[in-house]
């Protein structure tokens, strides 16, 4: 029998293919650690931008108004499929949309939330809280608060906020046990209005009041004080703000805004103070640092028998807007009108499409259009049709007109219901079951929708961030009283000095006071700020030294 006689070597190579396993399970993990969580980090990143671009496109149509049924979901869904489409595959389980008020910061000390300023004109929660908001239902630091809003049992809510995580499957780390990763919470906020800023930005307005013989009494009454209202809304030293007539006025006297009684001539700008009787703040014969003119041409504004021509006083008030304006600054008209057109200077009767060209060639010069219908509902029901005989304007009703008159027409209902602005369109509607209902409110939201930003990105609870300490040292045994300033203290859950959780003292949201605890002679530490928005970084603006 022959042997084979195992040497050193053999046993050796055996040795070798086990350590070569060993070292091969660590190359993998490295790689795991390497590739598996930079694909992590990308696909947080991507997670980020989902959410953002989602916020983004939600707040495109804020506010929505819970009281208008399934307003919140056609939210929903837009976000959903913005979040798919950055995202594709990510389950709805996997974030999560809610809703807040986000309004201003009374600046003065202490500082307190803009409840009577901002609400209800830019969000309201009132519904879900079941009473009128009070200032410690606001949250938040810096120069906004906000609020829980539940638009499905009617609050108006102007800010849409997201929420969530992601899970990413691991290719290499698995060989060690660890088959994923999450990207850890991701949010993201977006509002549309003023949020928080005043809603008093500069802007050059027209408002186009109805003085038709089909404006009653009562019509009349409310017109008018919804055009009062706008007045209380708006700064003179910021808003400019003209008044036009529908149909058209005396040109001169102290009562502007009443008299004439005939269609009459529509030639820029001979006849211009007819239909806007008074002009832009500073200009022809309006007023220069007040609303006086205007609150007098209001006091005084009468029905009238004239018919309802809607081309041309949104043909005056374009000429005006942009003859009698300020140079870069947002211009619109605001037109309230209870009925359709049935008369304008020039040929008929296809009077709804000569108010249609009017409006598209208001925006084309870049005027945002607002159309406010008001008891438009005809007493049989249903709304009254355009008397245009030929076009596309015939047959179809005044509701659909006056949606389309205005800017961003996403959608022209052909019934008038009341308080319709589903859309994020600038078409309010008042029905004839809602024609008593106060109109200042609808004034006042298309004001304000006028003077404000378009959708944003915010930061509901920012990071606080501590800029100095005073003084900068101390006794070893402490005692001494510190004063830490920076930004955003506003609801501060904690501080730590050196580690130590320490009493303190919010004296407001860019100050905090506090006794130095005891300490070891020539040791630095760090003063952390918390607050719900997260912890201040530690640097060296913080350092607090025993001496």
């Amino acid at each position: 029998m022959i042997r084979v006689r195992r040497t050193d070597g053999d046993r050796e190579h055996g040795q070798i293919i086990v350590l070569f396993a060993l070292v091969l399970v660590v190359i993998l993990a490295f790689a795991g650690l390497v590739v598996d969580v930079g694909m992590l980090r990308n696909n947080r990143q991507i997670l980020v931008n989902a959410m953002d671009s989602a916020a983004l496109a939600g707040g495109t149509v804020m506010p929505v108004d819970g009281s208008v049924a399934g307003s919140a979901a056609a939210v929903n869904s837009l976000i959903d499929k913005t979040v798919q489409a950055n995202y594709p595959g990510l389950p709805s389980s996997a974030y999560k949309i809610e809703y807040k008020c986000l309004i201003g910061v009374d600046t003065s000390t202490p500082a307190k939330p803009y409840i009577s300023r901002d609400i209800p004109i830019v969000c309201d929660p009132s519904k879900s809280m079941g009473r009128a908001p009070v200032a410690s239902d606001f949250l938040g630091a810096g120069p906004t608060r906000f609020s829980s809003c539940v638009p499905s049992v009617g609050d108006k809510c102007n800010t849409v906020f997201i929420s969530g995580a992601a899970t990413t499957p691991y290719s290499f780390a698995r060989v060690v046990g660890v088959n994923s990763g999450s990207t850890g919470v991701v949010t993201a906020a977006a509002c549309n209005g003023a949020c928080g800023k005043s809603p008093v930005t500069p802007v050059d307005v027209v408002l186009i009041m109805d003085r038709t013989g089909s404006m009653d009494a009562t019509d009349t009454a409310n017109a008018k004080s919804a055009a009062n209202s706008i007045v209380s809304l708006y700064d003179p030293n910021i808003q400019w703000l003209g008044l036009g007539t529908l149909g058209p006025s005396v040109t001169s006297g102290g009562c502007m805004a009443g008299g004439a009684s005939s269609i009459g001539t529509a030639n820029a700008p001979a006849d211009l103070r007819r239909w806007v009787p008074v002009g832009l703040s500073g200009t022809g014969s309006s007023f220069s640092t007040n609303y006086s003119k205007v609150s007098a041409a209001i006091s005084c504004y009468t029905s009238s028998s004239t018919g309802t021509d809607l081309a041309d006083p949104i043909t005056m008030a374009t000429y005006e807007l942009l003859n009698n304006g300020r140079p870069g600054v947002r211009k619109g008209i605001i037109l309230e009108t209870d009925g359709q057109p049935n008369n304008a200077v020039g040929s008929g009767p296809n009077y709804c499409n000569l108010a249609s060209a009017a409006a598209t060639t208001a925006k084309t010069k870049n005027i945002e259009i607002f159309t406010i219908g008001f008891g438009l509902d005809a007493a049989s029901g249903g709304d009254p049709a355009c008397p245009d005989t030929s076009g596309t304007w015939k047959g179809k009703t005044a509701t659909a007109l006056l949606a389309n008159m205005s800017t961003q027409p996403t959608v022209n209902p052909t019934t008038c219901t009341d308080t319709e602005n589903t859309d994020g369109d600038h078409f309010f509607c008042i029905g004839k079951t809602g024609a008593s209902t106060d109109l200042s409110g609808i004034f006042k939201a298309a004001a304000a929708q006028l003077a404000k930003g378009g959708s944003h990105l915010v930061q509901l609870y920012p990071v606080p961030a501590v800029k100095n300490v005073s003084p900068g040292g101390g006794l070893a045994v402490g005692g001494n009283s510190v004063s830490v300033t920076g930004v955003f203290f506003t609801g501060a859950t904690s501080v730590t000095f050196g580690g130590k959780s320490v009493a303190f003292t919010v004296n407001s949201d860019t100050k905090i006071t506090l006794t130095a605890p005891a300490g070891t002679k020539g040791k630095t530490v760090a003063i952390i700020v918390t607050t719900p928005g997260g912890a201040s970084a530690s640097t060296p603006a913080d350092e607090y030294t025993y001496n």
